[in-house]
């Protein structure tokens, strides 16, 4: 049967039932619904008209037919999952970009290190307070120690409580 007759059956298909359900609407007493119904019901016959149904049957018909090409075909499935690695690659790479260190602070780092000081803070250590650990001997030691005392001390005292145990002082609360 030619995809014109096939089309044909199809949209007096459609009309019909569009009729039926737009009498439900008529016999419900709603309106409305019955100018849309009446709408709905002459859509199939105005596409077949124009031929624009023959496009979406066209349309339909590529879309089934790519997908049964994508079931039985180890050629696409190949394709796909090319794809889906190469997603994963772009997604692990930005985070890989975001956690290593810059150009400059590997510099630093090195500049540091032929010196034998304190690397310059830069870049993403300047931000998380990363900084080369206090020259060896007991003096440095106990310096380390109490650096680490500081540090420890100032991280149990949160900012923000600091803050609002302040604003609740100032109102006379304990």
């Amino acid at each position: 049967m030619p995809a014109d007759q096939t089309l044909l059956i199809l949209c007096v298909a459609l009309t019909v039932v569009g009729l039926i359900g737009t009498a439900v609407a008529w016999r419900r007493g709603r309106r409305g619904r019955v100018v849309q119904g009446l709408a709905l019901t002459l859509a199939p016959v105005a596409l077949y008209l124009t031929g624009l149904l023959q496009v979406v049957f066209d349309f339909v018909l590529g879309v089934v037919r790519w997908a049964t090409r994508i079931v039985f075909s180890p050629t696409v499935w190949a394709g796909l999952s090319l794809l889906a690695v190469c997603v994963v690659l772009f997604v692990v790479g930005g985070f890989v970009a975001r956690r290593s260190p810059s150009a400059k602070e590997l510099r630093a780092r090195k500049a540091a290190a032929a010196e034998g000081g304190a690397p310059k803070q830069v870049g993403a250590g300047a931000a998380t307070g990363r900084t080369a650990a206090p020259a060896g001997g007991p003096a440095g030691r106990q310096a380390g120690r109490q650096a680490a005392k500081g540090k420890q001390q100032a991280a149990d005292v949160d900012p923000e409580m600091a803050e609002i145990e302040a604003l609740l002082k100032s109102r006379g609360i304990e």
